[in-house]
């Protein structure tokens, strides 16, 4: 890796300075520092976290309601029966706690303390007392029997609110998955950018020591005419890929950098890359287990709710409403205090409360439009669910024959080298032509690029599988897969 940085630097000397910091990378190391450095990562966890802030606003409805109203109040108002006092003074408490019901109840409880004093005029002659108080207890009882029939479209729409809470949930991880996967996939693209780069050096070094044998061979008078000049070409040839390979790495190298919140100018050496291990046999995947489809159950579930909150609201609000006070009166406010809970002075309540809105025509168009939505999620949890079981038969086989190109594509290499070492000893010999050795060193080059091409898709395929089955990033805490376990040990 270090050579690798020299020539570099020899060959793009403006475009990278020398650097000491060197730092082992493996595909695991990538995933943890996605998951806890990215900014990305942290845009998609900040994201989910607004998510929740519509569940909780719908939970909100359902809230206790408490209210304290205390005050004074002067008067010297004339009243209806044309009588004045000199002067009424109020002193009133009210406290009042209301709490909604999931059942399509409202319960109230209420209590009012009213003190008067009032300063009588001098031809008063009657017998009320200068100053008297009054107690006050009330509970409210309110049941919804049609519109929201005990509380089916409270707990509908609950329901729905919750549902589209944990489908974002389960998004986060899946785009977090994605993320990771994106950043795996930048990281084997690098290695494959670094090992083209080392082969195009490779292949420079082999063509700069045919060029310096033909020449030595052309000196003597024993070369075919043009022979050189071919070599030459063919070198050159070999310059101008090095100087493509090399910025191809470097541009690869500062995205993983980037992504990865490395310093620039950061040398990476890949751990375990060069390891060509058989896929590993697991188990056949449930699709409704999988994070994409639970996320699309969930929204069918949510729109399936909300038409249920939509078809109530058609209805008319019937309500059945039950009163009940008990009040206690005396100059004492103590006394008046003990008559209210000994309820001798009491009254009762009990009716139907009506009301409908109309006029717009909203409620039906938000019916429609709401049993449209379910149709769609429900169409498209169908679609999804074909479309995931095809993807999961099409991501193994893509590993089965990324991995056999690999080890396909290793033994091409092994026999394009061999070939192209003996083509060399027989062109030194005089027995093949130079035009043959040229076509042999460029097919060992070719070879060599396609060799570490199947290690970067092989790895890329198996992560996108794992990916796929919801490996990649586990439910739980969001703990990462071992990555160890992509492959396994050749039996």
């Amino acid at each position: 890796m270090v050579k690798i940085f020299l020539l570099l630097n020899l060959c793009l000397q403006p475009a990278l300075s020398q650097t000491k910091n060197i730092i082992k990378l493996s595909q695991a190391e990538v995933a943890q520092r996605i998951l806890s450095l990215s900014d990305r990562s942290q845009e998609i966890q900040l994201r989910a976290e607004q998510n929740r802030d519509s569940f909780v606003q719908t939970l909100s409805s359902y809230d206790f309601a408490l209210a304290v109203e205390s005050g004074y109040e002067s008067s010297k108002l004339r009243n209806f029966t044309n009588t004045q006092n000199d002067r009424d003074e109020t002193l009133k408490t009210t406290a009042s706690l209301r709490k909604p019901w999931t059942t399509g109840t409202l319960f109230g409880l209420e209590y009012t303390q009213t003190s008067l004093k009032s300063t009588y005029p001098i031809t008063y002659t009657g017998t009320l007392p200068s100053q008297q108080t009054q107690n006050l207890f009330g509970v409210t009882l309110e049941q919804s029997i049609l519109k929201n029939f005990f509380g089916r479209a409270d707990r509908a729409k609950v329901r729905a609110a919750e549902k589209s809470f944990q489908a974002s949930e389960v998004t986060r991880n899946n785009d977090l998955q994605d993320l990771v996967l994106d950043g795996i996939r930048k990281y084997w693209a690098t290695y494959v950018a670094q090992e083209t780069f080392q082969e195009a050096l490779n292949s420079r070094e082999r063509y700069q020591k045919l060029v310096e044998a033909v020449r030595k061979k052309t000196s003597f008078g024993y070369s075919n005419p043009g022979e050189l000049s071919q070599v030459q070409a063919e070198l050159e040839v070999r310059n101008q890929k090095v100087k493509t390979e090399s910025n191809n790495f470097l541009t690869n190298l500062e995205s993983l950098l980037t992504t990865l919140k490395y310093p620039a100018g950061t040398e990476i050496e890949f751990v375990g890359a060069d390891q060509l291990l058989p896929p590993p046999s697991k188990p056949e995947k449930k699709i409704e287990s999988l994070r994409a489809i639970r996320s699309l159950q969930y929204s069918f579930d949510a729109a399936r709710d909300s038409q249920i909150v939509a078809n109530s609201a058609e209805l008319p609000d019937l309500a059945v409403v039950g009163r009940y006070y008990q009040a206690g009166l005396d100059a004492s406010t103590s006394s008046a205090y003990n008559d209210m809970w000994n309820g001798v002075q009491n009254k009762y309540y009990i009716g139907l409360k009506l009301g409908y809105n109309f006029g717009s025509g909203v409620q039906k168009e938000d019916a429609r439009a709401k049993r449209f939505a379910k149709q769609q999620a429900e169409i498209t949890l169908r679609r999804r669910q074909l479309e995931t079981a095809d993807s999961l038969s099409s991501a193994e086989r893509r590993v089965q024959a990324s991995f056999a190109i690999a080890e396909s594509a290793k033994l091409q290499k092994q026999y394009r080298e061999k070939a192209s070492q003996e083509l060399n000893r027989s062109y030194t010999q005089g027995r093949t032509d130079i035009s043959t050795l040229i076509i042999s060193m460029n097919n060992f080059f070719d070879s060599e690029i396609s060799f570490a091409q199947s290690i970067g898709n092989y790895q890329v395929a198996l992560n996108e599988w794992a990916a796929l089955r919801d490996e990649l990033i586990l439910d739980q805490n969001m703990k990462l897969r071992n990555f160890d376990e992509t492959q396994e040990e050749p039996k």
